[in-house]
């Protein structure tokens, strides 16, 4: 994991913050409660069969179907695949490799109903994380700041060269205005900005 600050535009959802939270399908609902409780950052809780995936509960749909008193008595004592039937949602599953943007782009392009819900990646290695949707909009967000910083940076040193190379092609004596009348000057203004937009493009 990185800091924020240096995310880019190819940075990869590898890089954010990731929860590892699985149980098998028979370990108990109140288990996963107890959990929950002690870690509230948790996005949700992953269910297993040996090594397979059978579904992806969020926590905020596991203690708002829980809270009632009388199905909290019952899911309690009852494995946690008894509830995989009322509040599984249909896992948004990326590798690793997913850029932070595209990852972003699709997740928000989920049914509405399921759009808040955690993203489950795939690491190189097989093994199953889950990613809360808010970090992964935080992370978009600095990505953005931060391309808007760098445009700006380039922008301002642009600006900087072309003063200075008017500066050099124009004697003291020479007045303003003449920047306006003197083509041969303003091809090279041009074609210095076409070489640093080049340039620009090329560190992003």
């Amino acid at each position: 994991m990185i800091n924020l600050t240096q995310l880019t535009l190819n940075s990869t959802i590898g890089n954010l913050p990731s929860h590892d939270f699985q149980v098998n399908s028979g370990t108990l609902g109140q288990i996963v409660a107890e959990k929950f409780r002690l870690q509230p950052e948790l996005p949700g809780v992953i269910i297993t069969q040996s090594t397979q995936m059978l579904g992806m509960i969020s926590q905020i749909r596991f203690l708002e179907y829980i809270k009632l008193p009388e199905k909290k008595k019952l899911y309690y004592r009852c494995p946690v695949r008894k509830l995989l039937d009322f509040l599984s949602t249909p896992p948004l599953v990326l590798s690793e490799n997913f850029q932070i943007n595209a990852a972003a782009l699709t997740a928000l392009n989920r049914p509405k109903q399921y759009v808040y819900e955690p993203i489950i990646i795939v690491l190189s290695n097989g093994s199953l994380r889950l990613i809360d949707l808010h970090d992964l909009l935080l992370a978009q967000s600095e990505i953005l700041l931060n391309l808007d910083k760098k445009l700006q940076e380039q922008t301002d040193k642009s600006q900087s060269e072309t003063l200075e190379l008017y500066l050099e092609e124009n004697d003291d004596d020479e007045p303003t205005g003449f920047l306006l009348e003197s083509k041969p000057l303003i091809k090279k203004i041009e074609k210095k900005l076409k070489q640093h937009k080049k340039k620009s493009n090329k560190q992003l």
